[in-house]
């Protein structure tokens, strides 16, 4: 595995794709974090900011992965029709995972600095609260990387950058009224409403609420991720190198 993981990350050296995964997350932390400062963000409570910035960090992840795995899979595409990615293996099942793993750990390390950059410059949280953010942020994009990285390859990239448009309207929407209760079932939706619930459900004397929104999502997420997981692994292991959209 860890030679596939070579393989991808050499695939990607030369291209935008490592610029994009450290500038896109500094740029996103100084810009909230200057409009904290200068616009009518400031007169919110210390609290109601960092949600604001982890809800619509949450809710943009959608569609930047949809750009993001469009990407790696057209570079598959344009370097012989997936022949490179089904013959760098004897084990289909670990090219595949191979490639998700490698989206996962770029995307780990972005948010990582989204987190980090605007957790010292804000302030106003203890270490073991931004790992949590992290945390919740990472395992509520996990199904999201493999539903993209799966249509990616059966429809193509611009299917996949639609669907992350169509995830981040999802995902905005969900923090109004219209996602209580469904919020669950709606990949999409998991990074935001999760950090959210975390930062509204953590300044609460009683953590019922939290509690409640973390397990009922569990119930969910978990089933779903692995699901999601086997099925594709499954697919790929029998796929034979054509896409739809050829």
């Amino acid at each position: 595995m860890r030679n596939i993981l070579k393989s991808e990350f050499y695939k990607i050296k030369h291209t935008w794709l490592p610029w994009i995964h450290i500038i896109l997350p500094c740029v996103y932390a100084i810009t909230f974090y200057g409009a904290a400062k200068i616009t009518g963000l400031k007169n919110l409570g210390d609290i109601s900011i960092i949600q604001n910035y982890l809800v619509l960090l949450g809710g943009i992840l959608p569609i930047v992965c949809g750009i993001l795995t469009s990407k790696v899979v057209d570079m598959e595409v344009n370097a012989g029709h997936f022949q490179v990615l089904l013959s760098t293996t004897t084990s289909r099942y670990k090219a595949y995972s191979g490639k998700l793993f490698a989206l996962l750990i770029g995307f780990l390390l972005s948010t990582s600095l989204a987190i980090i950059i605007f957790g010292l410059l804000f302030g106003h949280q203890k270490p073991i609260e931004l790992l949590i953010e992290l945390l919740l942020l990472f395992v509520g994009s996990l199904s999201i990387y493999m539903i993209h990285l799966w249509l990616s390859i059966i429809l193509g990239g611009g299917a996949s950058i639609g669907l992350g448009f169509v995830g981040t309207l999802i995902a905005l929407l969900s923090m109004t009224n219209l996602g209580e209760k469904i919020w669950y079932f709606l990949p999409p939706t998991w990074p935001s409403r999760l950090s959210a619930s975390y930062i509204v459900g953590s300044n609460l004397v009683d953590k019922s609420y939290l509690y409640h929104e973390i397990m009922m999502w569990s119930y969910v997420a978990i089933p779903t991720t692995i699901i999601i997981f086997t099925a594709s692994l499954v697919w790929f292991s029998r796929w034979d190198g054509k896409s739809l959209s050829d």
